[in-house]
């Protein structure tokens, strides 16, 4: 125990000492805080704004523009129906009413541009339509090869002639891409008689070689399976429009409704100041009916006293 007492008596009189010689010896966090680089406030710290809400916001956004659209649509509609019975009368539209029809009108067009580039963008298919092109242009090539060869062999020509001229044909284009190979450094071997050894060669730069039945079958599958996602794609279209018209339709049908309430309201508060306007007596009223019955109380009374004296 004594010993204890001792060891923290010992540690008092050094970390007095210590703080004699240096005050700031035992502020550990503020010298770590000092040793540790500034952080430079970013623009997302300065502007303080939601990061993962954005969506939301500007489904907000859309919501409470749209409500503005319908009324003014509706506001329009009603002066279609009033036709020329108030023509004669005076008009006033404030700078901030025609500035915000002016911004309606322009973020309608950019939404219309934005679903015309979308549905652009799911009819293109991306990378499967370019594919889908170059594999049409090859069987458009061997269509026409094959036209070509049917109507030598209508002129008369042998067929196994023919052939020979196919055979010599390939070859040649054969060799003469072995031969642009070459030059851009790679090594397709070609024999004494110009033709290549390896055709596997000619794959491996990235060159099919000969058309296949298959393609037209494979096309034929991938042109099938592209035609439900069209259909899909327009039915999905199709779907977010409807549901910006529901939205349209009930939002313009909640301020029928708001405005009909307060027409009902008006018109209930005015027959109700009528009906008591006509139930209340003026004051001349009262005070003549007050004097004829002061009249009538001291006829009464004179009568008594008469009566009484006789």
């Amino acid at each position: 125990m004594f010993g204890d007492l001792s060891s923290s008596l010992t540690s008092r009189r050094n970390a007095e000492s210590a703080a004699e010689v240096d005050a700031s010896v035992y502020e550990y966090d503020s010298v770590y805080d000092s040793l540790k680089p500034k952080k430079q406030a970013t623009k997302e710290d300065q502007e303080k704004r939601p990061k993962y809400m954005k969506n939301i916001l500007q489904a907000a956004d859309v919501r409470k523009r749209d409500a503005l659209i319908a009324e003014e649509k509706k506001i329009a509609r009603e002066r279609e129906a009033e036709g020329e019975e108030f023509a004669d009368k005076e008009k006033f539209v404030t700078e901030a009413y025609r500035k915000q029809q002016e911004e309606n009108k322009r973020l309608e067009e950019e939404e219309r541009r934005r679903e015309e580039e979308e549905a652009k963008k799911n009819k293109s298919g991306g990378m499967s339509a370019f594919y889908r092109k170059l594999l049409d242009k090859d069987e458009q090539r061997h269509s026409d090869a094959v036209r070509a060869a049917e109507e030598k062999a209508k002129h008369g020509a042998p067929e196994e002639e023919n052939a020979d001229d196919d055979k010599q044909e390939k070859e040649k284009t054969e060799a003469d891409i072995a031969k642009e190979l070459n030059e851009k450094g790679a090594a397709v071997a070609i024999n004494e008689d110009g033709q290549v050894v390896d055709k596997r060669q000619l794959l491996r730069g990235g060159l099919n070689v000969g058309a296949k039945k298959k393609e037209s079958v494979q096309r034929e599958a991938e042109r099938q399976a592209e035609r439900p996602r069209k259909d899909v794609t327009n039915q999905q279209f199709g779907r977010k429009q409807a549901q910006r018209e529901r939205q349209s339709r009930m939002i313009e049908e909640q301020l029928e409704q708001s405005m009909k309430r307060s027409r009902d309201e008006e018109a209930a508060q005015k027959e109700e100041v009528e009906r008591a306007s006509k139930s209340r007596k003026t004051e001349g009223e009262i005070s003549s009916a007050k004097e004829r019955y002061l009249a009538r109380k001291r006829a009464a009374e004179e009568a008594k006293k008469t009566a009484g004296g006789a």
